[in-house]
């Protein structure tokens, strides 16, 4: 009796079941995972099946009040006033653009003075003046008064208009400068042409428009010839040679080349001598041998300055336009 009641005192614990016996794996890997349920489902948590892990209270407001589509909004919008802005601005290019095109016009038809009404080759030598004048102040900008009386032309240079009135029905737009010519020629016809001294001298914008001005007083040159002087037809040492030997009764040449030809002494001028500014005729921008700035200071720089100047005023040149 002893000696079982010691044998049950060496059991501590557990079941019953024969020493020997081995649990099935299976049977505690069950069992497991129904522990980790009942944990989860104690938590409030329960898996979907694919392995993810439900939002949490409140998270699924957050995705659906996503600042991301408000962003895209407020970039839309910022893209919508910059629009806005880059059309107002072109708008103001546009109106200020064309606000310079009137002033410029204006500005032409203020610089064209008596042009505007009276055709050039009957101006009075008072309305020539003003004209030239003009001119001369945007060639010599900061030229004060004293000086600009060095640089004007004086009326007593200046051709009267003719004494035949201007027509209003001209069949070609050289009309106008080949009854001028005429009128000018008359009193000269029983005068020598001498090598070297046009009797008429036309001073025009381009080289292209002396080719025309050439054609158009063909008819009317009277004894001499009409000398091209102007850099697309001769060079100026070939022009200088022609001079020499050459009776001239019309030139027809742009300001910079008569401007060298006067400097080498190749024209020579008297009190017979007519020079007449092609003022009337415009290019595609409506610029003038008075108001292209090129051109015009070629005028008033090298043709009507310096040595030339003496030569031309000295001479007693007479000075019109057409």
């Amino acid at each position: 009796m002893v000696q079982e009641t010691l044998k049950q005192s060496e059991k501590t614990g557990g079941d019953d079941l024969d020493d020997g016996l081995e649990l099935d794996p299976d049977l505690l890997a069950s069992s497991d995972e129904d522990a980790e349920s009942e944990v989860d489902a104690e938590d409030g948590v329960s898996d979907n099946g694919d392995g993810a892990l439900p939002p949490l209270e409140g998270e699924e407001d957050e995705i659906t009040n996503s600042p991301i589509p408000e962003g895209k909004k407020r970039k839309a919008e910022e893209v919508e006033v910059e629009d806005e802005e880059a059309s107002k601005l072109a708008d103001k290019k546009k109106r200020k653009k064309e606000k310079e095109k009137e002033r410029k016009a204006k500005k032409r038809q203020n610089n064209a003075g008596p042009l505007a009404d009276t055709p050039p080759t009957h101006l009075s030598t008072s309305e020539l003046s003003s004209v030239l004048l003009r001119s001369i102040r945007e060639s010599y900008p900061s030229a004060s008064s004293v000086e600009l009386d060095d640089i004007i032309i004086p009326e007593t240079n200046l051709l009267p208009p003719p004494d035949y009135s201007p027509s209003k029905s001209e069949s070609d737009a050289f009309t106008p400068l080949q009854r001028r010519i005429e009128s000018l020629l008359k009193p000269l016809e029983k005068k020598k042409l001498v090598m070297g001294q046009p009797q008429v001298t036309i001073l025009s914008l381009s080289g292209l428009r002396c080719a025309d001005v050439v054609r158009g007083v063909r008819d009317v040159k009277g004894k001499g010839e009409v000398a091209k002087l102007f850099a697309k037809h001769f060079k100026l040492v070939d022009q200088i040679k022609y001079l020499e030997r050459t009776k001239v009764s019309i030139a027809v040449g742009t300001p910079a080349r008569v401007g060298k030809l006067l400097a080498e002494g190749a024209i020579k001028i008297t009190s017979d001598t007519v020079l007449l500014l092609d003022v009337g005729h415009q290019d595609s921008k409506t610029r003038t041998i008075l108001t292209l700035p090129e051109v015009r200071d070629e005028l008033w720089k090298s043709v009507f300055a310096g040595d030339s100047r003496k030569t031309l005023l000295g001479g007693g040149i007479r000075i019109g336009a057409f």
